[in-house]
């Protein structure tokens, strides 16, 4: 009986001390996670206001950013400038404790091209005319068609961290004759105009960040993927990535180019690319340089008109996700929000 006894006091003694491990342990992991969420929660903080004015001011104050820019190129140019200093103040007021970069770290991860010659200096953004402005840069130092098809060849030659040391591009940027231009366009076109390039008809990629999209979307390498599947694939890169860590044709502009920090003079927009570079280049007097020409350009005509028909049955919170990736794009460049779009934010 004793021996009994005794057995069960040894069980109730180890129970005990088993549920006060676990106990303990639980709490623990509680306290961690708890601890990760309101780290989260700070340090997420300042995006979430920055959400919640842009969303006041522009969804339900009923300005779409659809207001019609000026016939006259000059002008339509000066008005961007004054329009992104302006959202720039505002987002620093907004974001008190916003950490930016300084300017020379900026221009050493934006993707620059840059004419000694000329002193200027352009931001290229993908599937927003970067190869059309890769084309005209190597125009302006004279190479002939032929030397266009090898392109990446000359790139040594026309990219700003290839030839440039870094204390040449100090000295660039403390140059007050350094002419800065960038390109951009409104986000839902870029998006439609990559998956157009890559996904688009059945096509298989062969980069294997776009075979990683594939994967994402269906979990099998060699199967096409629809354009919602597509933009799924899109947030997703944005929540393993992060914005600065996405795919480069897909990322924000304002993470290529650092608008806020760069001082840019010019900033183009894909809609009147060749209006606005046939005016940069008639006040820089820039040879060689042929502002009708694009390359690759694939939204003309009614292929641009239709560019919202991809969006056409998208879940409004799909796209609410993709309007988060791309705010501070439609918030600093001034883009237009269109319908669709604006019914799923006023869902919000």
């Amino acid at each position: 009986m004793e021996t009994l006894r005794w057995k069960c006091s040894c069980l109730h003694s180890s129970l005990a001390r088993s549920l006060l491990l676990w106990a303990r342990k639980r709490s623990f992991i509680l306290l961690v996670c708890g601890g990760i969420l309101l780290l989260h929660f700070w340090v997420g903080f300042p995006r979430r206001i920055f959400k919640r004015i842009y969303l006041d001011d522009r969804i339900f104050g009923g300005d779409d950013g659809s207001a019609e820019e000026s016939y006259d190129a000059t002008q339509r140019l000066l008005d961007r400038k004054e329009d992104l200093l302006r959202k720039c103040s505002e987002m620093e007021e907004k974001l008190e404790d916003r950490r930016e970069d300084t300017i020379f770290r900026s221009m050493l991860k934006s993707k620059l091209l840059y004419n000694a010659e000329y002193k200027l200096m352009v931001c290229v953004v993908a599937k927003a005319g970067a190869s059309t402005w890769r084309r005209h840069m190597l125009s302006l130092l004279g190479l002939d068609d032929q030397d266009m098809l090898h392109a990446k060849k000359y790139a040594k030659l026309i990219e700003a961290n290839q030839m440039l040391t870094h204390r040449e591009m100090q000295d660039v940027m403390l140059n007050p004759h350094t002419t800065w231009v960038m390109n951009t366009r409104h986000p839902l076109e870029r998006l439609v105009s990559t998956y157009r390039d890559k996904f688009e008809d059945g096509n298989d990629p062969e980069e294997e960040r776009l075979i990683e999209y594939v994967r994402w979307a269906k979990r099998e390498v060699n199967s096409s993927i629809t354009f919602q599947e597509f933009l799924h694939a899109v947030v997703l890169d944005n929540e393993w990535n992060g914005r600065t860590g996405m795919y480069y044709h897909l990322r924000p502009s304002s993470t290529i180019c650092s608008p806020c920090t760069l001082s840019y003079d010019y900033i183009i927009r894909a809609k009147t690319f060749s209006d606005d570079l046939n005016c940069i280049a008639s006040k820089l007097q820039l040879g060689g340089i042929d502002p009708a020409l694009r390359v690759n350009n694939k939204s003309a005509g009614s292929r641009s008109a239709t560019y919202r028909e991809y969006y056409n049955g998208i879940p409004p919170e799909l796209l609410r996700g993709i309007f988060f990736i791309y705010e501070e794009d439609f918030f600093l460049f001034g883009f237009d929000l269109p319908p669709f779009l604006l019914v799923a934010l006023r869902e919000w």
